[in-house]
């Protein structure tokens, strides 16, 4: 099989990583980021298939990675995703049966996107645990293009809940309590609740709040530039005694991811009477000074970034990304399979 690396084209950044398993062990051989090409999912043109094509090439040259297979993984909030359970049907009727009821999950037309089904588990019960899901097929087609134009083959192209699903229930199964899994991501974030011994995500919901509409709403009421904005955030975030009082301005909108969580937090309580224990963060949460600890205060719950580094062969690169290895989960999740 030919070797592979992995990308993450997120909205803010594409990170690129080179990596190995063995012996229940990550080690890192490459591993950097740069800021994707402006616009790149919002203007579907050649020009920025091109731009970030170029984006991905140099980031290859600078991290000495010979591979042209890449694994692919691209926001969730480019993506419709649903886990369903399904009754243990032959294929061909499992695919019928789901295509009948993508338009309850999908809001656009079914010829507009691509469909993907896979199934993680047969359960006690007899039925199936399957993740669905669909993605614009001109925004499918668009990664295709800049792929194509960097010299890279997509080997395999999935949205970050199915990537961190496998990575943490077949991979790092470090969670042995009721738990939520936060992906605090650039345009939305999404809420995972794993319940051992339940072998994948029991519930998944979304919201839309991630860090853009944080930054975009500081600097509209602080009138910062987005570069001061960006820095104000990673140096001072929830801080209510900052040098700057950021807090009172981006608080309201922090507000309801906090809501959001309480949300799951007491769905979960209801319809599998268990009680959550801890909450993890990865994706930008390290971009926010504070966020953990200001997420502990008002659910009352331990809350840290997703503990990577237990699962890392310490080196060079994990020591010089120590503080922002949460931001690389997407991209190291995709790698392994």
């Amino acid at each position: 099989m030919a070797s592979t690396f992995s990308i993450d084209i997120s909205e803010q950044y594409t990170r690129v990583a080179d990596l190995a398993l063995s012996k229940g062990k990550i080690e890192l051989y490459s591993l950097g980021y740069d800021n994707t090409s402006l616009n790149y999912y919002s203007n579907l043109t050649d020009q920025s298939a091109k731009t970030q094509a170029i984006l991905l090439s140099k980031l290859r040259k600078e991290l000495n990675i010979s591979s042209v297979n890449a694994n692919v993984v691209i926001p969730d909030s480019l993506t419709y995703s649903q886990l369903l359970l399904m009754p243990n049907l032959p294929e061909d009727e499992l695919v019928k049966s789901i295509r009948l009821q993508a338009d309850e999950f999908v809001p656009l037309p079914i010829d507009d996107v691509y469909i993907d089904l896979e199934v993680i588990s047969k359960l006690k019960n007899g039925k199936l645990l399957i993740v669905f899901i669909a993605a614009q097929k001109k925004i499918v087609d668009h990664i295709n293009m800049t792929l194509d134009l960097a010299g890279i083959e997509p080997a395999t192209l999935e949205n970050e809940l199915s990537a961190v699903g496998r990575f943490v229930s077949e991979v790092y199964a470090f969670v042995k309590t009721p738990s939520i899994i936060i992906n605090f991501g650039f345009g939305s974030s999404s809420i995972y609740v794993m319940n051992p011994p339940f072998p994948y995500f029991q519930i998944t919901r979304t919201t839309r709040i991630g860090f853009d509409i944080i930054l975009r709403d500081l600097m509209a009421n602080a009138n910062l530039t987005s570069d001061k904005a960006f820095e104000a955030l990673n140096t001072i975030g929830l801080n209510p005694q900052g040098s700057i009082n950021i807090y009172a301005t981006i608080f309201p909108v922090f507000n309801e991811l906090i809501t959001e969580i309480e949300k799951t937090i007491l769905m979960t309580k209801e319809k599998y009477h268990v009680e959550i224990k801890n909450i993890y963060l990865f994706n930008y949460d390290s971009h926010i000074s504070l966020l953990h600890e200001t997420i502990q205060s008002k659910v009352s719950l331990p809350t840290q970034s997703l503990p990577l580094s237990s699962i890392l062969v310490p080196n060079p690169i994990t020591q010089t990304f120590s503080h922002v290895l949460s931001t690389f989960i997407p991209v190291i999740a995709t790698h392994l399979r």
